[in-house]
Formats: structure tokens, C-alpha cells, sequence
């Protein structure tokens, strides 16, 4: 994707029609817009997104949702006046030139009382010469295919309003979508689940056929409960999640502010080791109660009932009967026997008519009857014995268990209670030093509600663990009872294709998304090893939040960041974001690979890159920057750009200047072709001189002037700025002069 130009109409300070146009050329491929601040750099990023998305987040003190210009606004003041506010954006995606225009109309109600009207957006575009326009209704959504508004924060980035980009919580999708697995999650979504009925699996399982089976439809009923009980616990885990996410770095804020403390520093850490600790005795504390309360619910009953046990013993000892009779035998099995005529062992069984005689060996089967209870008890009680022989067995093991499993349970808890008493020490030495308390307070409810959350995560993991066991136990019940028909089996084969695809697509899924963040995390931290020449590295967790530690004694601690730094990891991150995706759009799919890419290069839209940076890092962003996008558009103050100027200069294809009239009337200046042919004029009349004298020279010679030509050029720029256009053309005529002689 590259942005060609963006035209502006009355929007905010930008008084009358002004347009900006960017440099798309690969090799100069930077555009610089100078401008103090209140001059209107963000007002032009705030442009792109209102043009784009319809939003625009401006100041609330600066009347943020009237974009009407306020000179404009006053000079038409009247009823029923009208006027209109709209940008213009040109850009080009996958081979196709866009144009996106959003109108803003606005009528006075009465002397100065304006009011917006309903805004109009067209999008239109070009093919083979030929502009057609994107059907109305589908406007945004074409935007959004080209460039997605959970995406746009990356590309159009404030880096001043921006504290801490990787806060952000819908970090994860969108990072997917910008590296390109979007397909395969669309894929997955379009798969579905047997309960979605809009997906191919949920539409198959809707259309088979369990008319007439009561059972099929009430196992139908308990997959769909339980599935949509399942989807809800998810979304509250995601949640929870999402709060622990933002506690956690709320934590590490409060945390920051006591390690920098010198007084409670020593304590803090110790206070850190000890809170892992006491984590890991927790959580083996759990497991211990676990494995108790297992043991205590399948042995504990039979113990007890112990001391019965014994007595019924001793009561059937000393018992006079019968126990002749066969263990587990029935009468339903001994007619069964009669019956099918034969013995089990064999033998033919002859009957009387009247059933009362036979052969031997009925008369013996049938005399086993007397041995049957209630009429023979000696058989029940044979039985009794045999089954409390074999409980005695089962719980002789149960008491050494339970009682180790306790003592081990005490000890853990010993264990918590020491450490939670050693920490409770340390909280109380440090709490109120050194203004420390209020900080204090605030980490303990965090602690506190991480805990509920926690918590709760956990609680809704365990039920949906039941969720899926209810949901496999009916599914199986459905398969079986549906399977008879030819048409269902058809579409139970089909269900289950589609199941094994969703089963491989998440597989890969998970390992491309693992094989992209480790690649993400080393080119971020390739980004910031260039900017920072420090000890500190950068790490990226499954939500994508990016963390800055240092290696001490071996253990990776998290360190904390000044504004400053915070800057440049941030820099760092979205570079190395851009960087990948532009890789993967060179290269789109791989031979060996099994998941097609969809995604491009996108451009960089950066307002003050150059925030709260120094010299040095300054110059290690300008470095970057041309490097890692395909097209980069800075929005730059003067104070910064004489540093980024030396290092950037040969990138920049675009340069224009921000004027500043009032605070309601601000205009954009480039170099126009009047001012380019006064430039060459005045180039050919300064360095006609140079070029006879380096045309005499010996060709072997130019390599080595040309390089001392462009340093002093170099230093010319920054000494006499007045002249840059001149010095420009000047410095792009004699490269081309000494290449050519060479």
C-alpha cells in the first residue's frame, strides 16, 4: 500500500482546499513535513483516520467534534448558511489506485450555531484505465479490507499521545492480522462448530435428520446448552485476562516507583523473591489438596465403615450355614440355563413335560435354586465375605496415605504462613517511607483483585473442562443415533473432514503464530539494539505486550523505562511490526510452507517520532525509519530534524513546511516549480565554476571528491538552511556529474 496524497478542505486550521502529496519513490522513499507545535501536525494524522474511519480524536478543550475552519465558519455566519468540510485520500493497494473522500457538510442554524449534517463517504477506484465506484453501502468495508481500523493505530501513530503502545488490549488480533494469518483465521471461523449454524460444520449438523428420535434431539439440546455455556465462560476468561493484563502493568508502574525508592530498594527485592516463592508453595499447596481430597472421597467411606465391618465378620463366624450355593449367581441365569436346554458346561439337559423331573444334570441346576437368596442366605453371605475380604485390602494403604498427604499439607501451609508473615514484615518497614504508603496500598488491592481474577479464571477453566466432558458424552450419543441413514452418514463423514481440517488448521495456526512471535521478538530487539547501546533486551508474551529486562545473576528482571526509552522500544515494536510485514509481502508464500500469506507493505505515518529522544537515538531512528517501511511519512519539528537531517537527507523524496498564520488558519508550503526554477537558475550560475574544475581532473580522482563534496555539503546543510532547496539540486547534479565521468 502507498499513500499518494491527501487533500484537506476547511478541516480544522487548514483554511480553503490544501493538498499534501508523498513521495512513493522506492528509493527516496520519506516525506518530511515540518512544523512546530500548534502548527497542525496532528491535526493532519488525525485527517487520515477521520478521512478513513469517520473518527478523529482531537483534544476536548478544542471544541473536539466541530471540524468546520473557524475563520471559514465565522465569515459565512447566517441562517441556513452552508459550507463543507472533506478529505481526500489517494493511495494504492494490490495494483489498484483508491480514491477515498469523505464529506463533512455543515448549516448554520442561526448566526454561528452550526450543525452537522449527515457526513457522505465515496470510494471509488481504477482499473485499466477505467474508475468505477465501490457500490454504495460497501464503502467502508472496502476501507477496511484495505486497511483495517483495528490496524490503523500502528501506521498512523502519535507518538507524543501515545504513552505505551503495547497496552493496548486488542494487541493480538491485530498483530495476526497485520503478519498475515488472517486467512487462517477466517478459515477456522468459516469452518465453525456444530453448534454455529452459519458455519459449513454448523450447517451440516443443522440439515441431519433426527426426526423422531426423542433422544437425539434431547443429546442435540445438551451439546447446544453446553456449548454456548462453554462460549460464555471463554469470553469471561478473556476477560479476566484482559483485567489481569491491565492490573499487571499497573502493578509494574507501582513496582517501578518502589524499586527506584534507594531506601526500600534492597527490601523490594527481597519482598519480590519472596512472593515467588510464596507462589510456587501455593500452588503445590493446591496439588496437595488434591491429591487428599481424591484419596479421602474414594477410601474414606469404606474406612470408617471399618469397625462394621469386623463385627459382621465376627457375627458370620460364628453363624451355622449353608454356603454351598455358586457366588453371583442368579435365578434369572439359572432359568436362562433351563431355558436354552444346554448346561454352560456342555451338557444336554432333558425336562418332563410338567418340569418337575430330568435328566442329572437338570436336576442339579435345578437344585442350585435352593442355595439362591432369600431362600438359601448362605450364598449372600459367602458373597459379603469375599467383598469385605477385598475392601480390607483396598483401604490398609488408606491411613500411612492420608496421613502423609496431611502432614504435607501442614507443612505447605507452615510454609505460606511464614513467607506471607516475612512479607507482611517487609510491607510494614516500608510502608510510609519516603512517600512510599499511598503506593503501597495501591500494590496490595491490585495484589488483591489479580487474586479475584485469578481466581476466577481459574473457576471458569474448571467448568469448562465439564462443559467439554457434557458436550462429548451427548456428542457420541447424537453420532450413534443418527448414523443409521445413508444421508446422515454422508453428512457425519463430512462433519468429520471438517472437524480433522479445523483440528490441523489450529495446530498450524498455533505453531505459525509461535514461529512469527519469536521472529517478531528478535527483529524488535535487532530495531532496538541499534538505538540502545545498553544491557536491557525486549520480550514479547502471548498477548503481545512488550516488556524491557536486564540479565542479573543469571535471572531476566524487569527493569524500568524512562520516557525516553519507553519511546524507543515503542519505535522499536512497531518497526519491527512493519519490518516483518513488509518481509512477508516481498516474499508472500513459501514452497514449504502450508499457510498462504495474505498480506503487504504498509506505510508509516508518524507523528513526532522524535519525541522525548536525544541526539543519539534521534540519529539511530533516522537510520532505521527508511529501512523498515516502504513508504515513511514524518510530521517532524525543526529542533529535531537538524539532528534526523544528516542521516535521513538521501531518503527524502517529499519536503514541505507547515505555516502558521493564526490559530485558525494554518497552510502547507512545498518547493513549487517557481521555486525549483529560481533553485536551478541560481545552481547553474554557483557551481558552473565546480563542475569545469572536476571535469579537468583525472577520472580516478572523482570517487574521493565526490565524497569530500558530500560531506561538505553535509555540513553546509546544517549551517545555512536557508538555502536547502539550492543545496539539494546542487548536491543531485554533481553525484550525477562524477557518476557519469567514472
Amino acid at each position: 500500500m502507498i499513500i499518494k496524497s491527501i487533500t484537506l478542505n476547511n478541516f480544522r486550521q487548514f483554511k480553503g482546499k490544501q493538498k499534501l502529496a508523498f513521495s512513493s519513490d522506492s528509493s527516496k522513499n520519506v516525506t518530511v513535513l515540518l512544523g512546530d507545535n500548534t502548527f497542525g501536525k496532528t491535526t493532519i494524522l488525525q485527517a487520515f483516520n477521520w478521512c478513513l474511519y469517520g473518527v478523529a480524536d482531537f483534544p476536548k478543550d478544542s471544541s473536539p467534534d466541530f471540524l468546520l475552519n473557524l475563520e471559514v465558519a465565522n465569515e459565512l455566519a447566517g441562517v441556513q448558511q452552508k459550507s463543507e468540510v472533506y478529505v481526500e485520500l489517494i493511495l494504492e493497494h494490490k495494483g489498484l489506485e483508491y480514491i477515498i473522500l469523505r464529506k463533512q457538510p455543515y448549516i448554520d442554524r442561526g448566526y454561528g450555531n452550526w450543525s452537522a449534517l449527515q457526513y457522505k463517504l465515496s470510494v471509488s477506484y481504477k482499473e485499466n484505465g477505467i474508475t468505477k465506484q465501490v457500490r454504495e453501502g460497501e464503502e467502508q468495508r472496502t476501507i477496511n479490507s484495505i486497511l483495517p481500523q483495528s490496524l490503523s493505530g500502528y501506521f498512523f501513530f502519535d507518538t507524543e499521545r501515545v504513552s505505551d503502545i503495547s497496552s493496548r488490549k486488542d494487541l493480538s488480533e491485530a498483530v495476526r492480522g497485520l503478519l498475515g494469518l488472517a486467512p487462517v483465521g477466517n478459515a477456522r471461523k468459516h469452518l465453525g462448530s456444530r453448534t454455529q449454524k452459519a458455519t459449513a460444520i454448523g450447517y451440516w449438523n443443522e440439515h441431519l435428520d433426527s426426526s423422531g428420535d426423542d433422544r437425539a434431539k434431547q443429546a442435540q439440546e445438551t451439546i447446544t446448552h453446553e456449548t454456548e455455556r462453554k462460549e460464555e465462560l471463554e469470553q469471561e476468561i478473556t476477560k479476566a485476562e484482559d483485567e489481569i493484563a491491565s492490573l499487571n502493568s499497573k502493578k509494574e508502574k507501582i513496582a517501578e516507583i518502589l524499586r527506584d525508592n534507594q531506601s526500600t530498594a534492597e527490601l523490594q527485592r527481597k519482598k519480590q523473591a519472596l512472593e515467588i516463592t510464596l507462589e510456587r508453595e501455593r500452588n503445590t499447596l493446591e496439588s496437595c489438596n488434591k491429591l487428599f481430597l481424591d484419596c479421602f472421597s474414594n477410601s474414606a467411606v469404606t474406612y470408617f465403615m471399618l469397625p462394621l465391618m469386623d463385627q459382621a465378620e465376627a457375627c458370620m463366624a460364628n453363624a451355622k450355614v449353608d454356603d454351598r450355593g455358586i457366588r453371583d449367581m442368579t435365578e434369572s441365569s439359572i432359568r436362562d440355563i433351563i431355558k436354552r436346554g444346554r448346561c454352560i458346561c456342555g451338557a444336554e439337559l432333558e425336562i418332563s413335560e410338567d418340569g418337575k423331573t430330568g435328566n442329572s444334570a437338570y436336576m442339579h441346576i435345578l437344585n442350585e435354586l435352593r442355595y439362591l437368596p432369600p431362600a438359601h442366605i448362605g450364598t449372600a453371605i459367602q458373597s459379603f465375605k469375599q467383598l469385605i475380604a477385598t475392601d480390607k485390602r483396598s483401604i490398609a494403604v488408606f491411613y500411612p496415605t492420608v496421613e502423609h498427604q496431611y502432614k504435607e499439607i501442614q507443612k505447605h501451609r507452615d510454609s505460606i504462613a511464614s513467607i506471607e508473615d516475612e512479607i507482611s514484615h517487609i510491607d510494614e518497614s516500608i510502608f510510609g517511607k519516603e512517600n512510599m504508603g499511598s503506593y503501597e496500598a495501591d500494590m496490595n488491592r491490585i495484589k488483591e483483585s489479580i487474586k479475584r481474577m485469578t481466581e476466577k479464571k481459574a473457576r471458569c477453566n474448571r467448568e469448562i473442562g465439564a462443559c467439554e466432558s457434557a458436550i462429548e458424552s451427548a456428542q457420541k450419543v447424537y453420532d450413534s443415533l443418527i448414523s443409521a441413514s445413508e444421508r446422515n452418514k454422508k453428512l457425519i463423514t463430512y462433519i468429520a473432514y471438517a472437524e480433522q481440517i479445523c483440528i490441523w488448521i489450529d495446530e498450524t495456526y498455533a505453531e505459525k503464530e509461535q514461529e512469527l512471535r519469536s521472529r517478531l521478538q528478535e527483529r524488535v530487539n535487532d530495531i532496538f539494539g541499534s538505538m540502545y547501546h545498553g544491557q536491557r533486551k525486549v520480550q514479547i508474551d502471548k498477548q503481545y505486550h512488550v516488556t524491557l529486562f536486564a540479565q542479573l545473576n543469571g535471572k531476566d528482571i524487569v527493569t524500568g523505562e524512562s520516557e525516553g526509552l519507553k519511546r524507543v522500544k515503542n519505535f522499536a515494536f512497531i518497526a519491527g511490526l512493519v519490518d516483518l510485514a513488509k518481509e512477508k509481502a516481498t516474499l508472500g508464500r513459501s514452497a514449504a510452507d502450508s499457510i498462504t500469506w495474505d498480506n503487504e507493505a504498509y506505510p508509516l505515518v508518524m507523528d513526532a517520532p522524535f519525541s522525548n529522544a536525544d541526539e543519539t537515538h534521534i540519529k539511530n531512528i533516522s537510520a532505521v525509519l527508511p529501512e523498515v517501511a516502504n513508504q515513511v511519512i514524518m510530521f517532524v519539528m525543526e529542533k529535531d530534524w537538524q539532528y534526523a537531517e544528516p542521516v535521513m537527507a538521501a531518503k527524502v523524496g517529499k519536503y514541505c513546511k507547515l505555516k502558521k498564520f493564526s490559530e485558525s488558519h494554518t497552510e502547507i508550503e512545498g518547493l513549487g516549480e517557481t521555486e525549483c526554477l529560481k533553485a536551478i537558475i541560481q545552481f547553474t550560475e554557483s557551481t558552473q565554476h565546480t563542475l569545469n574544475t572536476l571535469s579537468m581532473m583525472p577520472k580516478h580522482s572523482n570517487a574521493i571528491l565526490m565524497f569530500t563534496w558530500q560531506e561538505l555539503l553535509l555540513e553546509h546543510y546544517i549551517s545555512d538552511r536557508q538555502n536547502r532547496p539550492i543545496l539539494l539540486i546542487e548536491h543531485e547534479f554533481i553525484r550525477m556529474h562524477l557518476t557519469l565521468s567514472m
